[in-house]
């Protein structure tokens, strides 16, 4: 289809024939070309040129072949010379370089431009983690739920926690997966450690805080060794062992009268009234409710963490139910509970692996540390550094990737990038991609809903795939209202405010 004309480290100029050879798709176009010792050296076309009576393209080198390896993989030693031929890489063997013939392999859509299908490495994929990014509307949802999907397919004893601040994954995972909500699952109070104590009982408040976490420090080890089972001389504050709350606000009280000045009475005081709150509001009542002082650990991570699987290996847990002031640290409590399963289960490549997948994952690891409580942006970033040492694969969905850690985001070995029309999201999104993107990074703002650019560990070169059609059974419940089919409709009544105030005053969806 031409010949070479100039050459540079990551990329190369090509002298189109004229007229161009039929197959030829212009941007996006794979292309190779031979190079010493028995290599070939492919890119993907992304700008043509025109020069005098001379068209030309530009095209980033992507990966080589080699005499002893001929699955593509990234980066180039031998590189082609000016004057030597280039030559259009057709749909077979585009098939046989990007979509070997695996069982372990997971397709997810087509290379753009053609037919050939786009596959994933699922051990690269989890093991390294993986972020999924992109604009509101683009697609994140229903990408993952394909990729989810996928997992299952293949693997079906997997084990999958998506955190779902919305609500939309119950629909996807229907029939592969347990829906968990506050009313369905219960995170008793005595799960959480000092630091999630803190700021449940105490808060964000500055004045008498550090007074306060000593009384509490000193009042949760008591009640801890007095409930535990077993040896209390290994038990600290963080020890997720039952106790009882009455046990705790039996030592402030024990405290208290061994006060002689009425004044230093406050922190105390101020301690019992959150915990009589917390233990009355009914909206806490999958944390606090008396039922939950029985040991129920065991349970609760086999719920969660789907074992025995029983064809069911999704869970998704819809945090849009919890109080807005605790969330946090029910994510933190969640995310630390894996962490640290994994951890005390290790053994070696008999351990079992888990994957935990955030939803809107900004909200949880933001860029700016919070001043405050920062429980959940800490376990989170410890499962990114340390988690593939434990089997605890990390998954992140979000549409502000600027807003998200750089330390967490920068472990993630494959990156999913779906449209951006956010400068700064898609400048980001640049930094994280690999070699060799160039051509890819020019088309993530005008990239298609269901189109994106896959990169990283878990693909071979990175390549802008369109994503496959999910069934409508098995997609999340993520669609945007319709507006104009809502408003030209029938007209709403007295009687649905009245059902949903209903519902808001008793907190039930």
């Amino acid at each position: 289809m031409g010949r070479v004309h100039e050459v540079s480290g990551s990329s190369v100029k090509l002298r189109l024939a004229s007229p161009p050879p039929e197959g030829f798709t212009g941007i996006g176009a794979f292309i190779k070309m031979p190079a010493g010792a028995g290599s070939t050296v492919y890119g993907a076309v992304h700008a043509l040129q025109i020069a005098g009576d001379e068209t030309f393209a530009l095209a980033d080198f992507i990966g080589e072949t080699t005499a002893h390896s001929p699955r593509i993989s990234r980066g180039v030693t031998d590189y082609p010379l000016p004057g030597h031929e280039v030559f259009r890489v057709g749909d077979d063997e585009l098939t046989a370089l990007f979509a070997p013939d695996s069982q372990s392999m997971l397709r997810v859509g087509t290379i753009y431009p053609g037919t050939v299908p786009a596959m994933i490495d699922p051990d690269q994929l989890l093991s390294k983690h993986f972020a999924v990014l992109g604009s509101t509307g683009t697609g994140k949802s229903s990408a993952l739920a394909l990729i989810m999907h996928r997992l299952v397919e293949q693997l079906p004893n997997a084990h999958i926690l998506i955190l779902d601040p919305h609500n939309e994954y119950a629909a996807a995972f229907h029939d592969i997966g347990v829906h968990y909500d506050p009313t369905s699952l219960s995170l008793p109070y005595w799960l959480m450690n000092f630091a999630e104590h803190i700021e449940v009982f105490i808060g964000q408040r500055e004045q008498g805080r550090e007074v306060e976490a000593d009384i509490l420090k000193r009042s949760l080890l008591a009640a801890r060794k007095k409930s535990a089972r077993a040896s209390a001389a290994r038990i600290t504050v963080d020890t997720p062992v039952p106790y009882k709350m009455t046990d705790l606000l039996g030592d402030l009280d024990a405290q208290m009268g061994r006060l002689e000045k009425p004044e230093t009475l406050l922190p105390f005081l101020r301690l019992k009234h959150k915990i009589e709150e917390l233990r009355t509001d009914e909206r806490y009542g999958f944390m606090f409710s008396g039922m939950l002082i029985n040991d129920s650990f065991p349970d609760i991570m086999a719920r969660l963490l789907r074992m025995p699987v029983q064809g069911r290996p999704v869970s998704t847990l819809d945090l849009s139910g919890v109080p807005s002031d605790i969330v946090d640290v029910v994510v933190s409590l969640l995310c630390r509970m894996v962490f640290d399963f994994a951890l005390w289960s290790r053994k070696g490549e008999e351990a079992s692996p888990l994957l935990l997948v955030c939803e809107e994952a900004h909200r949880y690891v933001p860029r700016e540390r919070n001043p405050g409580f920062d429980s959940a942006r800490r376990v989170i970033e410890r499962i990114a550094k340390e988690g593939r040492k434990y089997g605890v694969s990390l998954g992140l969905v979000s549409q502000r990737p600027s807003d998200i850690s750089e330390s967490v985001l920068s472990q993630c070995g494959t990156i999913l990038s779906m449209r951006m029309n956010n400068e700064r999201d898609a400048a980001f999104v640049a930094s994280a991609l690999p070699e060799g993107s160039l051509s890819f990074l020019a088309a993530i703002s005008s990239l298609r809903n269901r189109e994106c650019v896959l990169s990283g560990e878990g693909v071979a070169v990175p390549m802008r795939v369109r994503l496959d059609y999910l069934d409508e059974d098995l997609r999340p419940s993520s669609a945007d209202p319709a507006f104009s089919q809502n408003w030209a409709g029938r007209e709403q009544d007295i009687h649905f405010v009245h059902s949903v105030i209903e519902r808001w005053r008793s907190g039930s969806r």
